[in-house]
């Protein structure tokens, strides 16, 4: 597996998927991404196939304020087909959730993606 197209993935993942509010664009581009059977891992949770990891970045976004991104704070770092970023996310000049993410590429697709994030911030 070629390190640019596992990161490539990920990061493509947090910019393309993870940030798009509109949904029939989300599903193309998770369709592009990941896998037919791609499974995503969150601490509490794992959900499997397009449309729930659709219906879960629309879900994360409504809770979102206005402005809210996210954004890859890198390196993404690749081998083997997995790769890792750290990432952030809060609308212009704040930061609000940040934390890593891990991705296992099969068939040139991102298979299984796990999320760990970061304790809450204090303000």
């Amino acid at each position: 597996m070629n390190d640019v197209i596992a990161t490539g993935l990920l990061e493509a993942s947090i910019e393309r998927v993870w940030n798009e509010r509109d949904g029939d664009k989300r599903l193309a581009a998770i369709a592009e991404i990941y896998h037919p059977e791609a499974r995503i891992h969150e601490p509490e949770r794992s959900i499997t196939g397009h449309g729930a990891i659709s219906d879960t970045v629309a879900a994360v976004l409504a809770d979102m304020p206005p402005g809210f991104r996210f954004e890859v704070t890198g390196p993404t770092l690749g081998h083997h087909g997995v790769a890792v970023t750290r990432w952030q996310g809060g609308p212009p000049g704040q930061v609000i959730v940040s934390g890593a993410d891990a991705v296992r590429i099969v068939d040139g697709k991102i298979h299984e993606h796990w999320f760990f994030f970061d304790p809450a911030r204090e303000e």
